[in-house]
Parts: structure tokens; sequence; C-alpha cells
């Protein structure tokens, strides 16, 4: 598999609604019916939307019930989207499926991600607002990941590890820019082994080295945006000269960084 210019210029997990609308959104087991791809919101309820899940004995059958399904059916799903919390037994669960080639996470509750390592066929993954995430060490063992996106993982400083991806075609690396919530980054040196890169966003972080200049190494990428901070302004034209360069706010928002 190879990123397509569409995933390349937006993002892999951009959030398109005529392919949204195409992915079934269910919330309970009984709702499965055999499809290979899945949105699955089975937390968080008792909202107006699922008021009839009253009591904590009723939103916790529906998580466990999920667990149990994930867990006996490993060969159920080659893609699943999460668009509520996904709490650490979910996780775990999840990560049973060995034919999962995308799994998108909204949110979640879990600290310990080393049983992503048995999702030996996962292509492409974003993990959104991983805040008590602890190590990203697992992450450099999924050989076959083309997609990375990684939001507001406050725990981690280094992603030294990430350079093993060899097959990585996109990576993200965001904090949260609506809290607004910046995650710290000692440095960029492993950008230097992963010259294979096409897409790098790197937003709402304090790089403590404050040199960019690893970037300029990327000579593939066709999407690059950065925050517009003094430092990456400082790099502002030699960002712009990367030879593949076509998308990105580097190339397409030019007025953030001409302060």
């Amino acid at each position: 598999m190879k990123l397509t210019d569409k995933q390349i210029e937006f993002g892999f997990n951009y959030y398109f609604k005529a392919e949204h609308d195409q992915i079934k959104s269910i919330v309970e087991v009984s709702e499965y019916n055999g499809e290979e791809k899945l949105m699955i919101n089975c937390t968080q309820l008792g909202d107006s939307f699922t008021h009839q899940y009253k009591t904590q004995k009723d939103k916790k059958r529906v998580v466990t019930e999920w667990c149990d399904f994930l867990s006996h059916n490993e060969t159920a799903f080659k893609e699943l989207h999460f668009g509520t919390r996904m709490p650490q037994e979910l996780f775990d669960a999840v990560c049973k499926q060995k034919l999962l080639k995308r799994l998108e996470i909204k949110w979640g509750g879990y600290k310990d991600i080393s049983a992503i390592e048995n999702l030996e066929n996962i292509e492409l993954l974003h993990m959104g607002s991983g805040a008590g995430v602890e190590s990203i060490k697992p992450l450099a063992k999924l050989a076959k990941l083309i997609g990375l996106s990684v939001e507001n993982f406050q725990k981690i400083t280094s992603y030294t590890e990430l350079s093993n991806l060899s097959a990585l075609e996109s990576l993200s690396i965001e904090g949260d820019a609506f809290g607004p919530q910046y995650i710290k980054i000692d440095h960029l040196d492993f950008l230097s082994a992963m010259p294979q890169l096409k897409f790098f966003r790197l937003l709402a972080e304090r790089l403590q080295s404050k040199d960019y200049s690893p970037v300029l190494l990327l000579k593939n990428l066709e999407h690059l945006s950065l925050s517009a901070n003094k430092e990456v302004l400082k790099r502002y034209d030699q960002l712009l000269e990367l030879p593949e360069l076509k998308w990105g706010t580097i190339k397409n928002r030019p007025e953030l960084y001409r302060k």
C-alpha cells in the first residue's frame, strides 16, 4: 500500500463527510452485521443521543460485550474507528484484531499501548489525545505502518523510536491545539533516519532544542505543516525550497510565516 495524493495533501485521517458516511456507526454488538469496516461509539453513553443508557451498569455492559466480541473474533475487522473515549480494556481488546489495517481512535484513557504490537498488519494508525500514554516503543514494532498520527502524548518527549519505521510515509505529532495543551519534544534528530517521509505535521509543540533544521533533510516531503513560532519563521524560506513540497501550511499558508 502507498498513500494516495489525497491522503498526502490532507492527511490520511482527514474528515471527509462523504467517506465517513460510508462507514456504519453503531453502539452495541447486537447492531453488528458482519461489516469489515465499522465506527464504534460504545462509551460516553447517556447523553441526548443515547439517553436509553441510564445507569453505569447499562454502560458497562456495552463495553464488556465489545471487549468479549473483539477478543474472541480476532479476524472480524480490517478497519475500525472509535469516536468516543477508549478505556484501557477496550484498547487491549481491539489489539487482538489480527487483520486490522486501519485504526482510528478519537481519544483514550489508556496508559499502556504494548498490546498494539499484535497488530502486525496495521498500515494506518491515528491515536488521538493519549495524554496518559507512557511509552511509544510498541509503535516502533509496527513494520507495515505507512501512516501514523499521535496527539497530545503529554508523557512522551522523545520520538527517536519511530525512526525504525522504514515503511512510514506520513507522520503527524501534535499537542491539543484547541485546549490548548502543548507537548514537549526534546529534539527532531530522529528525522534524519526517515528520508522516506512524504507527509510531516508538527503542531502545538514546544521543541526543547529549538532546532528545526532536521526537517530540511526530508527531501521527499510533499506536505509540511509546522507551528508558526519564531524558530520556524527563521527557516521558512529554506523550508519552502524543499524540492517536492506541494501542500501543508508551509506551502499553502505563507501568511502565517510572514510576520
